[in-house]
């Protein structure tokens, strides 16, 4: 799929993802705390409930900001009491059976994780613990030769991966039922492979997607095999070649009876929610990427199968029991989570996307880290004063912004934007050779995010008269984008000051960048950073408030960061060479990093303390910090970025 696309499908999965909350709230039950099955039917549902919890949870819309407030989201532990002490029967099964009891502790699992803030832990009451054990000893004894079913039902791979991922998610899953899971789960692939080769009307797409899921979710990708892979991808293809071209599957083979109602069938939005998700875990995202247009498939169909529950709600059918009328809650749930989840695989999409159009070299995001000591740990710190006050760089980067941006990681995940007290975007301004380009690395390394790097010659690679439009393609993917860490390189050109220049192009620019850079910064979904050696032909408008969080002077590294980094210069020049460390550290401190490298070659060299003096010296007077600016013939880079650092620096809402 083509960005264009992409960014269609997505905006019709947000217009639904839109009406989750309301449409759910049609099938609250207020004196259960849970879920109905149907509307206005005042039964409480335990495997309804737990698909529209795990929907309303994972989806980050279980409790709404202050002042607004969904009806469910005080009751999360009474509903979990409520659920561990009942009965576990539903669907017309027996008390115990493994589907009601893997659904009603995935339920409680989720619900734990979103108990209103001073409630007491369920592990305070023994006999709430007790159940919890009990359910958690049944599901791992329903799991034999690697599979589980109900009753004696076949061999059922959505049963086993209901099970398997409620003992994951409670950390009870040991390795010897995820190695005896996997490997049934694998047989069970080559299985229906061999059943859809052959057009066997006993082939089932479903039985094959929850294996797929199954797999995605135990296997090591580091001890995959190549043909373990080449199978995995076959079965894939397999999977949605089976896709009817109305975006839905022929049925799956029945999971259960129930008595009065008929037998008990896969629903497609629950499948590719569960393939989503396991891949999603598993980091292994671009193993479905080739599927793109079939998943826009199926969400281009619930536009089409959806039923009206009155102004802005939606509900849909699983349509398995056509005497049934109206939609159930839990097949809305499930067609809910699939827009929230397929929103989360276009994410991936969008990035992989923007990379390779800008040319840069992609890796996946991962965690953030959590250690302030592993923030920067080899950069050179440089100090610098403002309004009388010295700071670090390093410090002030990380406490005013890397920092801030990790805590707050977790939003991000989810979809949700960065909170608006959190700063996403920065100028670094200094001499050349002062690291800006490595300070971008180092923020996107301890955040674990992608780094990008646009210059100007992306703009204008089509010609000038394309430059408008190539700027508009650009900072669209990018306003797309989220958690990648841009570097806007050499833009001096791009937001110089708009008044005075006869550059009519320069001046264009700077009036077009402007709105597209406050564009992305109201977003907050990614850190973005323009280095520069100009600041002061900036735009004063680039600095105002919504366009850049976070204005930092790079300076050259101080004095003491150089000797530590190379302790055997100091040696030489205060041990070999009785000169003062005083001097030598007046000496060092203007040189920039590579400066301070070529100096120090020299300085070893030397044969006795005139010789070293002059070396330093030398470096000292010829340094970018002490040497006049091209085409100022008045000013050095000292005195100008000094004068620009109290009128154009902001440090941040933690300074």
């Amino acid at each position: 799929m083509t960005f264009a696309e992409i960014e269609k499908l997505r905006r019709l999965l947000r217009s639904i993802s839109e009406l989750h909350v309301a449409s759910l709230t049609r099938y609250f039950d207020s004196s259960s705390h849970g879920f109905a099955h149907q509307v206005n039917e005042p039964k409480l549902s335990k495997a309804s409930t737990a698909t529209c919890v795990l929907s309303l949870v994972s989806s980050s819309r279980w409790a709404a900001p202050a002042p607004l407030k969904h009806p469910w989201q005080d009751y999360a532990r009474d509903l979990a009491v409520s659920l561990l002490k009942e009965k576990w029967a539903s669907a017309g099964l027996p008390a115990g059976n493994l589907f009601t009891t893997a659904f009603v502790l995935e339920c409680v699992t989720a619900l734990e994780a979103v108990f209103v803030p001073g409630s007491s832990p369920l592990s305070t009451d023994p006999t709430l613990q007790k159940r919890i054990a009990d359910a958690e000893k049944a599901l791992s004894k329903g799991v034999r030769n690697g599979y589980a079913q109900v009753l004696n039902y076949p061999a059922s791979a959505y049963v086993t991966q209901l099970v398997v991922r409620t003992l994951s998610k409670r950390e009870m899953l040991t390795s010897q039922i995820q190695g005896d899971v996997l490997s049934w789960a694998r047989a069970e692939i080559a299985n229906q492979l061999a059943l859809a080769h052959a057009n066997s009307k006993t082939a089932d797409p479903f039985q094959l997607g929850y294996a797929i899921a199954l797999v995605a979710m135990l296997e090591d990708p580091s001890k995959t095999n190549p043909d373990h892979a080449r199978i995995l991808n076959a079965a894939l293809k397999s999977l949605f070649d089976a896709q009817l071209p109305d975006g839905s599957w022929q049925r799956s083979r029945p999971l259960f009876h129930y008595k009065n109602v008929g037998s008990a069938y896969c629903y497609e939005y629950e499948l590719l929610v569960q393939l989503l998700e396991a891949f999603q875990v598993a980091g292994r995202n671009d193993r479905l990427l080739p599927f793109l247009q079939n998943f826009d498939r199926a969400a281009t169909a619930l536009k089409q199968t959806s039923y009206r529950l009155g102004e802005n709600a939606l509900g849909w059918s699983s349509g398995h029991h056509p005497q049934l009328e109206g939609p159930e809650s839990w097949s809305t749930a499930s067609a809910y989570h699939f827009a929230y989840a397929l929103d989360r695989l276009l994410a991936e999409a969008i990035r992989q996307a923007t990379f390779e159009y800008l040319d840069g070299v992609y890796t996946p995001p991962r965690s953030p880290k959590s250690d302030p000591a592993n923030f920067a740990p080899g950069f050179l710190d440089s100090q610098f004063t403002h309004k009388g006050t010295p700071f670090s760089l390093r410090d002030t980067v990380y406490t005013g912004f890397v920092a801030r941006i990790a805590e707050n990681e977790g939003s991000l995940r989810s979809g949700g934007a960065l909170p608006e007290d959190v700063p996403t975007s920065m100028i670094v301004f200094g001499p050349p050779g002062t690291a800006k380009t490595e300070l971008a690395k180092i923020i996107a390394d301890y955040l674990g995010w992608p780094r990008l790097t646009v210059d100007p010659s992306h703009l204008v690679r089509n010609g000038l008269d394309q430059v408008q439009a190539e700027a508009n393609t650009v900072f669209g993917m990018l306003a797309a984008a989220e958690r990648i860490v841009v570097l806007f390189d050499e833009f001096d050109e791009m937001v110089r000051e708009r008044h005075g220049t006869p550059d009519v192009l320069s001046r264009f620019l700077t009036t077009s960048m402007l709105p597209k850079l406050a564009a992305i910064n109201k977003q907050r979904k990614i850190v973005f950073i323009v280095a520069t050696n100009h600041i002061e032909h900036f735009d004063l408008a680039i600095s105002r408030t919504g366009r850049f969080d976070i204005i930092l002077p790079l300076l050259p590294p101080s004095a003491e960061e150089k000797l530590k980094k190379w302790p055997e210069v100091e040696v030489k020049l205060t041990v070999d060479f009785p000169i003062s460390l005083a001097q030598v550290k007046k000496l060092v401190e203007p040189l920039t990093f590579d400066e301070f490298k070529q100096a120090r070659a020299r300085v070893l060299r030397a044969v006795d303390q005139d010789e070293a003096l002059t070396a330093l010296q030398t470096a000292s007077d010829s340094c970018t910090w002490n040497s006049k600016q091209a085409g100022d013939d008045t000013s050095t880079w000292q005195s100008a970025i000094t004068a620009e650092i109290d009128k154009r620096a902001r440090l941040g809402p933690e300074f």
